[in-house]
């Protein structure tokens, strides 16, 4: 395949564009049907939320890989702090879809009252899900606290948080990865650097490195992956957090994602920048996937949705 300007430079390579496995021991044990299932369920569900067009609301079409293997590969007792484009992680993580619906619509559990936070904001502590704060960074902080107390409990558990590279430039970041790194906390940071062939590379903003290369000079273990290849990472992820479980210090992924929503540009995105399509293209080489098979996932999430959306409206007018 040719070279191509929507490619990203200088990262890990597992599931190429066509949908062919590069490195087949990254895949092992990992079950890409299912994977892809939640993939297609993430889309779903943010296709459904964009059509309430709630205030400030943003599409993670693209980035669901991100957000899917997060919740996957986050242990029960593990915290996630997410960004404002990571709310399908709660769902995959096992928030009930009524919960999620009501959180998404601002409603409380009894309906009487708002609920305590903005419309689009998801948050469950049971679930270990922290609420994303408005000020843009300051869940990094928040999330290198909750690591300082994991391994001051000693309870092998391990912290992740997501955000944007427009983050990298922030006092909250740099806070973030010196206490990380001089207090070797289990923290996982998962940078999500934008992808534009037209405009300045994220790299561009500061010292002309990438977010993985600048973290390793503050003594941060680092990967750097393409956000439309779900194997590179899943191995990157899954990496950082059994390294920061089993105390060998924090480490940051840096995936490097292309917003597909409407909108973000008039450039013509190829197919393979999305990471449900390259992902279908190397179950369709394995026998793996049909047509059918896509309408019974999407027919089945959609149904799951338009319910519990009703109910949470319906819990809203007192019905």
């Amino acid at each position: 395949m040719e070279d191509c300007p929507w490619d990203p430079e200088g990262v890990e390579v597992c599931l190429d564009p066509e949908g062919q496995l590069v490195d087949r021991r990254a895949a092992q044990g990992v079950d890409l049907r299912a994977l892809y299932k939640r993939l297609v369920a993430a889309r779903c569900l943010d296709l459904r939320v964009e059509r309430l067009g709630l205030p400030m609301w943003v599409s993670c079409a693209g980035e669901e890989a991100v957000s899917v293997l997060t919740a996957m590969l986050a242990g029960q007792e593990d915290w996630i702090y997410p960004g404002v484009r990571d709310f399908a992680l709660a769902p995959i993580r096992g928030l009930d879809l009524d919960d999620f619906a009501r959180q998404i619509l601002g409603i409380a559990a009894d309906g009487e009252r708002p609920y305590n936070g903005r419309p689009g904001a998801l948050a469950a502590a049971d679930l270990g899900i922290a609420y994303a704060p408005e000020p843009l960074g300051l869940h990094l902080p928040l999330a290198a606290g909750q690591a300082h107390a994991q391994k001051l409990a000693g309870n092998g558990r391990a912290t992740i948080a997501i955000f944007g590279e427009g983050l990298t430039t922030t006092a909250f970041f740099h806070e973030t990865v010196a206490l990380a790194s001089a207090c070797d906390l289990p923290l996982v940071l998962v940078c999500k650097s934008q992808l534009w062939p037209e405009g300045a590379p994220a790299e561009a903003g500061l010292l002309g490195d990438s977010v993985a290369e600048r973290v390793k000079a503050c003594g941060l273990w680092s990967r750097r992956v393409d956000g439309a290849d779900v194997v590179a990472v899943h191995a990157a992820l899954d990496q950082a957090l059994r390294r920061a479980r089993d105390a060998r210090g924090p480490g940051l992924v840096e995936v490097v994602v292309t917003q597909l929503h409407a909108g973000t540009t008039d450039a013509d995105i190829p197919a393979h920048r999305d990471p449900i399509e390259r992902l279908r293209r190397h179950l369709d080489r394995e026998g793996q996937w049909t047509p059918t098979f896509q309408d019974v996932i999407e027919a089945e999430v959609r149904g799951q949705l338009e319910r519990a959306f009703t109910h949470a409206h319906a819990k809203e007018m007192g019905r």
